[in-house]
């Protein structure tokens, strides 16, 4: 039997409808394969639990600005008088397809939190822009995680993870590393604070231009120095200074890389 795809499609509906938390439960074309999850927000938070559900429960709320300043704002003359009913609507969409399941908002100026109960056995990829947290727990997947103005925190994770910021710190513990996986955590301003089991077997590659980097396992380290470069053309040699950490833990293994500009690097021992 061909598999039927499923899809809710939120546009413009009354403000009443939106407020507090409303939610809806999004069936799986097969619940006893593995699902894949994507998220994609402008503004906002998302939350994404693993649970032992067959399917996904997806709640979402929007935050609506303070009516009398946004009256004030928006009409400061012309609305005098006037009674605010309120002001569009939501923009979400949820759709499900042979057990991916995509949720989406194109908003800009209306803010969505997202609170996503999924299945723990899991691929998750989830992306947030502005003014929102990106929180994931108990999921056994491969994680993306990318949220440009807010942290990162995952949790019980068991898996890989690739964990994207540029204003926000990421925090990430492991309860199983998946093996022979690379994995990297990067962001701009804000301290990348990993939680590995003693048994990691990786090569730690690790960068910090403002901050110290902090390690509760015993690795042998070696730091790189600049690294002279010839151009193809003209005979012009080019230095580049790009400096890395190097650190194999356990004998070594996949790659992990870490980079921050203004924070420190901490890999602690589970």
């Amino acid at each position: 039997m061909k598999n039927l795809s499923f899809s809710i499609l939120f546009l413009c509906l009354p403000v009443g409808f939106l407020f507090g938390q409303s939610e809806v439960a999004v069936p799986l074309s097969d619940p006893n394969k593995r699902c894949k999850i994507k998220v994609h927000i402008n503004y906002g938070s998302i939350t994404i639990k693993g649970t032992a559900r067959k399917d996904v429960l997806v709640k979402y709320t929007q935050e609506e600005e303070d009516e009398n300043e946004h009256h004030t704002r928006r009409h400061p003359r012309a609305s005098e008088g006037l009674k605010r009913i309120g002001s569009g609507g939501l923009d979400l969409e949820i759709l499900e397809d042979a057990n991916l399941i995509k949720v989406q908002s194109n908003s800009w100026n209306k803010k969505v939190n997202l609170t996503l109960e999924i299945p723990s056995a899991a691929d998750v990829s989830a992306h947030t822009y502005n003014d929102g947290d990106l929180m994931v727990s108990n999921v056994q997947g491969d994680l993306e995680l990318n949220d440009y103005n807010g942290s990162i925190s995952a949790e019980n994770i068991s898996g890989s993870v690739v964990a994207t910021s540029y204003n926000g710190e990421i925090k990430v513990t492991f309860d199983k590393v998946a093996d022979g996986t690379p994995m990297s955590f990067s962001t701009f301003n804000g301290e990348i604070d990993l939680t590995f089991p003693s048994s990691l077997k990786a090569t730690l590659k690790m960068k910090t231009d403002q901050g110290e980097i902090l390690s509760s396992f015993d690795m042998k380290v070696v730091k790189n120095g600049p690294v002279q470069k010839k151009e193809a053309k003209g005979g012009v040699y080019k230095v580049v200074i790009d400096e890395w950490v190097k650190g194999d833990v356990n004998g070594g293994g996949p790659e992990l890389t870490m980079k921050t500009y203004n924070g420190d690097i901490i890999i602690r021992k589970k």
